[in-house]
C-alpha cells in the first residue's frame, strides 16, 4: 500500500520536474525540440500515406492481375479446351517473361478431378482448403483468399468456373495461386527506408532547427550588450527599432522608452538631491553660525536666550522641509488614496481666507472670497492646498493688491478654484518649472522666502483627487492659479 502511494506521489513530482526543465531550457534548445517533433510528425503522416498508398496499389495490381487470368484461363477453356501446350506456354509467359513470381494454375472438373496443373503447385506448400469458392460465369470480380505457407511465402488464391466445349456443356473449375512475398518484401524495405528518413529528417530538423534559432535570436544578444552598457552614468543608450525584426520593434521600442524614462527620473533624482542638500544646508549653516559665534565667549542670559529663539526658527523650517517632504513622498505612492467627503467648497475656502485675512491685512492687501459648488475631497488637503496658494499669493504681492478667491461649478459638473493676484507676476520661463520641488522664483531666492515646496505640494493634491492644476502669469500684473477637480459623479 505504501509503494503504490509513493508510486503516485512520484508521478505529480516527475511531471512537474519535466515542466520546470522545460520552462528553464534556452529558447533555442526549445525551438530546436519543437522542429524536430513537428518534423517527426509531418514526416510520420507523409510516409504513413505513402505506405498505405503503395500497400493498395499492390493490392490492386494482384487484383487485377487475378481477374485478368480468369478471363485469359476461361477464354482459352472455351476455346481450346485440350490444348494443354498453350496452357504451359501462357503459364511460362507470365512467369518468365513478365517476370510475375511463382504464378501457378489447376484446372479439375466438376467431380474435383484434377486435369491440368502447373509443375510445383504440389509442393508450394498451398493447403487446396485455402481457395475460396468459385465464382461463377456471370461474375468477373474474383474472390480472393490470403495463404501463408510453412515456408514463410505467402499467396494470394481465387477460384472460377469456366465453361468448355463449343456449347459449353462441360464445366470446369480454375483456380489460381500467385505468390506475392515480392510485395512483402516491396513494403519491409519501403518501412526500413522510412524509418531512416524519419531518423535522418528528425536530426537535421533539430541540427537546421537550433541553428536556425540562434541566428533568430542574435537580435536579443544585443539587446543584452546594450544593457550591459547601460549604468547610472551612461543612461543615454538607446536601440534603433529601425534595424530590428518586426517582431523585435516593440520590445526594443519599450526598451528604449524604459531608458528614457529611467534618465528622467534620474536626472530628477539627482537635481532633488542637489536641491534639498542646498535647502537643508542653509539652516544647518545658520545654527552652526549662531552656536560658533555664541559660544566663541562668555554671553549673559539673554544673548542665549536670543540665540535660542533663532535657533527656534531655523528648527521650524527644518520641521516644515520635512512635514512637506514626507508628504510629497506618501503622495507619490499610488497606494495611498485620500479620504474622500462631500462639503461645501465654497464654505471651506471662505474658512481658509478668514484665517489669511488679518495676514492680508498687516500687508495692506484686499482679501476676498466668492462662489459655492459641491466638491467630493479630502476636506484636509483641500484645505492645505488653498493655504498653500493664498499664502504664495500674499508673498508676492505689494500693499494696495487684490487677491480674490473664487468658486464655481463648470457646466461639465468640473469644480474650479481659482486663486487669483495682483502682484509680482512670474517671468514666462519660470513658469514652466514652477511645480517643480524647490524651484523658487529669482525673487525668492534674493530675499530668502520659501522652500519651492508649496505649489509641488499642491499638484500632488491634484494628482491625488485626479484633477489638475493650472497656472498663468504676467510680470507687473498678478497672478492665477486654477484647480480644477472632477464631477462627483465621475469619482
Amino acid at each position: 500500500m505504501f509503494s503504490r502511494h509513493a508510486d503516485a506521489q512520484r508521478g505529480p513530482s516527475k511531471r512537474r520536474g519535466l515542466i520546470r526543465a522545460w520552462r528553464s531550457a534556452s529558447i533555442t534548445a526549445r525551438l530546436a525540440i519543437l522542429y524536430a517533433v513537428l518534423t517527426l510528425a509531418i514526416l510520420s503522416v507523409v510516409t504513413g500515406l505513402l505506405y498505405w498508398a503503395v500497400t493498395v496499389s499492390l493490392g490492386h495490381d494482384d487484383q487485377r492481375f487475378l481477374g485478368e487470368k480468369v478471363h485469359v484461363l476461361r477464354t482459352m477453356l472455351a476455346e481450346r479446351p485440350d490444348d494443354q501446350a498453350l496452357l504451359h506456354e501462357e503459364v511460362d509467359w507470365e512467369t518468365g517473361v513478365i517476370g510475375h513470381a511463382r504464378y501457378f494454375v489447376q484446372i479439375s472438373n466438376g467431380q474435383g478431378q484434377v486435369l491440368n496443373q502447373t509443375p510445383g503447385l504440389p509442393d508450394s506448400g498451398i493447403n487446396p482448403k485455402a481457395f475460396p469458392a468459385p465464382i461463377p460465369i456471370s461474375s468477373t470480380r474474383p474472390r480472393i483468399n490470403t495463404s501463408q505457407t510453412a515456408a514463410g511465402r505467402r499467396y494470394l488464391l481465387t477460384s472460377a468456373i469456366a465453361r468448355t466445349g463449343s456449347h459449353g456443356q462441360q464445366r470446369r473449375i480454375v483456380r489460381l495461386a500467385v505468390d506475392v512475398s515480392n510485395d512483402e518484401r516491396i513494403l519491409g524495405d519501403f518501412r526500413r527506408i522510412a524509418e531512416l528518413v524519419l531518423l535522418a529528417g528528425v536530426f537535421l530538423s533539430a541540427l537546421l532547427g537550433a541553428g536556425v534559432a540562434r541566428y533568430g535570436l542574435r537580435p536579443l544578444g544585443r539587446l543584452a550588450r546594450t544593457v550591459e552598457a547601460t549604468t547610472a552614468l551612461r543612461l543615454d543608450q538607446r536601440i534603433e527599432p529601425g534595424a530590428w525584426p518586426r517582431e523585435f520593434v516593440p520590445l526594443a521600442a519599450a526598451f528604449n522608452q524604459l531608458l528614457a524614462h529611467l534618465e528622467e527620473a534620474f536626472a530628477r533624482l539627482s537635481g532633488y538631491a542637489a536641491d534639498l542638500a542646498h535647502e537643508l544646508r542653509t539652516p544647518i549653516n545658520n545654527l552652526m553660525g549662531e552656536a560658533e559665534v555664541t559660544l566663541a565667549r562668555r554671553r549673559d542670559v539673554t544673548d542665549y536666550e536670543q540665540t535660542l529663539a533663532s535657533n527656534l526658527e531655523e528648527y521650524q523650517r527644518l520641521a516644515r522641509i520635512i512635514d512637506r517632504l514626507l508628504f510629497l513622498a506618501r503622495a507619490e505612492n499610488t497606494a495611498v488614496r485620500p479620504a474622500s467627503a462631500s462639503f461645501d467648497a465654497g464654505a471651506v475656502l471662505q474658512d481658509v481666507v478668514d484665517v489669511y485675512r488679518p495676514t492680508a491685512e498687516e500687508a495692506g492687501l484686499t482679501l476676498d472670497s466668492s462662489g459655492h459648488a459641491p466638491l467630493a475631497a479630502d476636506r484636509d488637503l483641500f484645505r492645505r492646498a488653498l493655504s498653500n496658494l493664498l499664502d504664495n499669493a500674499i508673498r508676492h504681492s505689494e500693499r494696495g493688491d487684490r487677491i480674490g478667491a473664487t468658486v464655481r461649478r463648470e457646466n461639465d459638473g468640473t469644480v474650479a478654484i481659482a486663486i487669483a493676484d495682483t502682484g509680482h507676476g512670474i517671468a514666462a520661463d519660470e513658469q514652466e518649472r514652477v511645480f517643480d520641488r524647490f524651484f523658487r522664483s529669482a525673487a525668492d531666492r534674493s530675499d530668502g522666502a520659501g522652500s519651492g515646496l508649496g505649489l509641488a505640494i499642491v499638484q500632488s493634491i491634484m494628482r491625488l483627487h485626479g484633477g489638475d492644476v493650472r497656472l498663468t502669469s504676467e510680470i507687473g500684473r498678478g497672478t492665477t492659479v486654477m484647480l480644477h477637480f472632477p464631477p462627483i459623479a465621475a469619482k
